[in-house]
């Protein structure tokens, strides 16, 4: 027998023996070895004595909830129904390396109303220990604009941008793609935005390069609903885990002339955080934009700065919204427009 041989032979031998002593009945990789996730969930604002304020911000009690965790292509779920606020969910079998933690809350209509999310990097074998804080679920935009004017007048319509604006303190604005489906504009994926008031605009096919611009939407978005808005074109337009509950939305707004301008008044919210109010007034192209910001102490806003005619086809608009320490803003008041009444 060659040497080649005989070495070859007792490697062979060598493994024989090695796996009828009891080797894995898969391949063992070092430093793979699967790790556990325990999740404990705790919500942002959990006092008591929290007074309700809106349906946006309105306490409800656990019902079911379902954990999402993701790596790449792999996604695991586990759904826990029912849920005892304060146990601990356990989920194994876990590969090293970085995972996304997603937890959805529903409350016993099977609503989605609380949202987490987080990433944490698993180690081998490690049984590892995470709290996620869980908060207000975002809500969901669904919007369609009819588009047959346009086709009709031998446009290319078919697609179009929306334009979100979250911060009326800043000109950004978040950009959803619109598809053409038929004869309407439909927004490509799912619009999920924080709790809010909302100004956007549609430009087709993009703000860059458009032919076509819509009025400006306002509207609001509530935790776990969808709000639908079904547009028309109008082809005149063509140109070339801590839940941080919102504060309530200020009731009783109104606007009135005093010394011959814009005397802005409404109801003190009680809550036990609130930091202030937001004044919102359009601008000359009519969209909604911060004025000014006034302390949690004061209820009136004298606008002295503004010029009435300075306004075109009377979009001089008013309105406000609260806001807390956290940094967390109610829906706005109904919006009031030129003219007012006097004082």
């Amino acid at each position: 027998m060659s040497c080649l041989r005989r070495v070859g032979v007792m490697v062979l031998l060598t493994l024989g023996l090695f796996c009828h002593s009891g080797c894995l009945s898969k391949p063992y990789l070092p430093g793979q070895d699967l790790g556990t996730l325990s999740l404990r969930l705790q919500r942002a604002e959990t006092s008591p004595d929290q007074k309700q304020f809106s349906v946006m911000a309105h306490y409800q009690p656990i019902k079911k909830v379902t954990v999402i965790i993701s790596s790449k292509k792999t996604v695991i779920t586990k759904t826990v129904d029912p849920y005892v606020e304060g146990d601990v969910i356990t989920i194994g079998s876990i590969y090293p390396g970085s995972w996304q933690i997603e937890v959805k809350c529903y409350d016993a209509d099977d609503q989605w109303f609380l949202y987490g999310v987080t990433t944490k990097t698993i180690q081998p074998g490690e049984n590892a220990e995470l709290l996620i804080i869980i908060r207000l679920a975002p809500g969901e935009l669904s919007i369609t604009m009819d588009v047959a004017p346009l086709l009709a007048a031998g446009y290319d319509a078919s697609r179009g941008r929306l334009y979100v604006y979250e911060d009326p303190a800043t000109d950004r604005a978040t950009i959803f793609d619109l598809i053409l489906e038929g004869k309407v504009l439909k927004n490509r994926e799912p619009i999920l935005l924080p709790p809010g008031t909302y100004n956007a605009q549609i430009y087709i096919p993009n703000k860059s390069n458009s032919f076509y611009e819509s009025d400006y939407i306002l509207f609001d978005i509530i935790t776990g609903q969808i709000e639908s808005y079904a547009l028309t074109a109008d082809a005149s337009l063509v140109v070339a885990g801590l839940v941080d509950l919102p504060p309530a939305t200020p009731e009783n707004f109104e606007v009135r002339m005093a010394n011959g301008q814009p005397l802005l008044g409404w109801d003190p919210v009680l809550d036990a955080d609130l930091a202030g109010y937001n004044v919102y007034r359009t601008n000359r192209d009519g969209r909604f934009v911060l004025l000014a910001q006034v302390g949690n102490d004061t209820c009136v806003y004298h606008d002295r700065e503004v010029k009435i005619a300075d306004y075109a086809q009377s979009r001089l608009g008013y309105a406000v919204s609260s806001y807390d320490q956290g940094g967390n803003n109610s829906l706005w008041t109904p919006t009031l427009y030129w003219p007012f009444d006097e004082e």
